[in-house]
């Protein structure tokens, strides 16, 4: 529907795949007792925008990091930030490398110190080191180890401030939807405070764009009003698809 947006007034938020709706047209999520929590609209725009960042772009690492308390204050998440941003930075000038990154902080345990989860691509897997058994690691990763996965880490990291662990991305469309369901609860409860950012992400990523406009054939709107995955609005129909082929008779 055409509308006019004013300031001081907000969009309803996006519909993301797998969202699960409640009887008043609210998103919400479940927590692990059960308990089923509405999402306040900062979370909806940051989760939006970091769905959209991640699912426009091609990454090649799913990417965790920690800060040791002896290099780096891990409560400072601004300290963090600038020093992670300028490290990169100064990376892709000396290695010649092009990194880009989109990553979510989040929060341990104990509400005071701070890790992060996210993307990078442009990090040429020579610039890393493979885990191997014997190698000092966590259970979790030995774990992976064992199976054969692939985990690395990466020196430049670890060196500036902490442990860290690399795993390629096997499917593009899983990792965005894994992100997706994982950030609904971790940003709620780590970067809830004024003035902290939600995501970090390089300039220069893509975002999305219009692929086609124009009128909604008959044919094309009983397609998509019958299509077992679309979400069916009181005025509208939205339906994510991987390419334009599944509609391109109707357009």
């Amino acid at each position: 529907m055409p509308t006019l947006r004013n300031a001081g007034v907000e969009s309803e938020p996006e519909i993301l795949p797998e969202d699960v709706i409640d009887a008043s047209g609210d998103i919400v999520e479940s927590t692990d007792t059960g308990t089923v929590l509405k999402l306040p609209k900062n979370i909806y725009r940051a989760r939006s925008t970091i769905y959209e960042l991640a699912y426009c772009n091609s990454w090649d690492w799913f990417f965790t990091g920690t800060i040791d308390g002896g290099k780096l204050d891990r409560t400072d998440l601004g300290g963090y930030r600038k020093k992670l941003t300028q490290m990169i930075r100064d990376y892709n000038k000396r290695k010649g490398t092009s990194i880009k990154y989109l990553i979510v902080p989040e929060l341990h345990s104990d509400r005071e110190n701070w890790h992060v989860h996210g993307f990078l691509q442009g990090l040429p897997v020579e610039h890393l080191h493979r885990f191997q058994l014997g190698d000092q690691m966590s259970a979790y990763i030995a774990k992976k180890v064992r199976k054969g996965q692939e985990v690395y880490s990466w020196k430049k990291y670890q060196d500036t401030f902490g442990w860290c662990d690399l795993e390629p991305i096997a499917s593009h469309d899983g990792a965005c939807k894994y992100v997706t369901k994982y950030i609904s609860k971790a940003l709620d409860k780590s970067v809830s405070d004024a003035g902290k950012h939600m995501f970090y992400a390089s300039l220069g990523l893509h975002r999305r764009s219009r692929a086609y406009l124009g009128d909604c054939k008959p044919a094309m709107l009983d397609y998509l009003q019958n299509h077992p995955k679309a979400f069916k609005g009181d005025y509208t129909v939205c339906l994510w698809l991987d390419s334009l082929q599944d509609v391109q008779q109707y357009l």
